[in-house]
């Protein structure tokens, strides 16, 4: 059962205290925004909460439900009709959102770029532009990020970059005939 246009409205209307609320239909039910983040799920004409710390502790009552089969688990919204209870959950949970998004993506990559070769090589480094252009310099122009290469780099994580200049040749010229 998809959500009705005039339910997803009262909701954005109830929630419009937390700020700019914008909705994205998607496959029948809502996606839900304020500000621009993600923060919840309208679907069945029921509203749905990504599950956080500080909105946890502004629920009157703690009900976890998954919106649709084989979702996450969300905090289920009982109370839809106090708009100052939503927008408090609302104001509680958008930052926690905001705040694990960027932690996650400047802990899954690092764009490092060394300054000499004695520098130890960080784990979940990004083989990048700049990345290439320092090799190039020690390996010469024709240097290119080869499979083999980058598996190494991942794999040793904590040798240094002298250590990667030296593995190369010894990588790549055995899949160069």
């Amino acid at each position: 059962m998809a959500s009705n246009a005039d339910f997803v409205q009262y909701i954005v209307d109830q929630c419009s205290g937390a700020g700019e609320i914008a909705v994205k239909k998607m496959m029948g039910d809502y996606c839900i925004y304020c500000n621009g983040v993600l923060f919840g799920l309208i679907c069945d004409n029921n509203l749905y909460i990504k599950m956080t710390d500080a909105g946890e502790a502004v629920l009157e009552e703690v009900v976890l439900r998954p919106p649709y089969p084989s979702a996450r688990d969300h905090f289920y919204i009982t109370n839809v009709d106090d708009r100052d209870y939503l927008v408090d959950i609302i104001k509680a949970t958008v930052p926690e959102l905001m705040a694990s998004k960027s932690k996650a993506k400047r802990s899954a990559v690092n764009r490092q770029v060394p300054t000499s070769l004695d520098e130890a090589i960080a784990p979940n480094i990004v083989c990048s532009q700049d990345l290439r252009a320092f090799f190039e310099q020690y390996l010469g122009k024709g240097f290119r990020f080869k499979v083999e290469f980058q598996n190494w780099l991942r794999e040793n994580a904590g040798l240094t970059f002298r250590d990667a200049v030296e593995a190369y040749p010894s990588l790549i010229l055995p899949f160069q005939k």
